[in-house]
């Protein structure tokens, strides 16, 4: 019989190990998580619902699975960002019991502003890196989100 991946308990560690060291790291040293909310006057949260809206429309049960928040506690969200006239809520046309949340144009204004803002901090890292190191970064990056979207995808089922 193959060996399962949950079988190698040296992976597990290794992996558990780099999540637990890169934890503090993701908001401070990659992402100036406190210089965004600062610039943009609104809670990380907020942030990080214009990133997940700025390419899609998404249901609140999505937003919520991938927040890690309960969907009582999305709503008070949406709520103070609909007052802000940055996103919407929408019935979906399949499904009327479905509720999407989208961007308004404030809030696709933002969200660019957001990512201008992140080209900005990543333009500011020191230069002692190579083109290579980059660009290793940038696939393990993306590998992370395919990763994360495949493990919220599993999840759902």
């Amino acid at each position: 019989m193959a060996k399962h991946w949950s079988d190698d308990h040296a992976l597990i560690d290794a992996i558990s190990g780099n999540l637990y060291a890169a934890l503090p790291l993701l908001p401070k040293r990659l992402v100036h998580v406190d210089e965004l909310t600062r610039q943009f006057g609104m809670p990380f949260s907020h942030i990080q619902i214009l990133c997940m809206l700025s390419d899609k429309e998404l249901t609140i049960g999505e937003i919520s699975a991938s927040l890690g928040i309960a969907k009582p506690n999305i709503t008070p969200l949406l709520d103070a960002m609909n007052e802000r006239g940055l996103l919407e809520r929408c019935r979906n046309a399949a499904d009327r019991r479905i509720v999407n949340v989208r961007l308004l144009p404030d809030g696709v204004v933002i969200a660019q502003q957001l990512k201008e803002s992140m080209a900005a901090q990543v333009q500011a890292w020191p230069r002692g890196f190579s083109h290579s190191d980059l660009k290793r970064l940038n696939n393990a990056l993306a590998y992370l989100i395919e990763f994360s979207t495949q493990l919220a995808d599993s999840e759902r089922r």
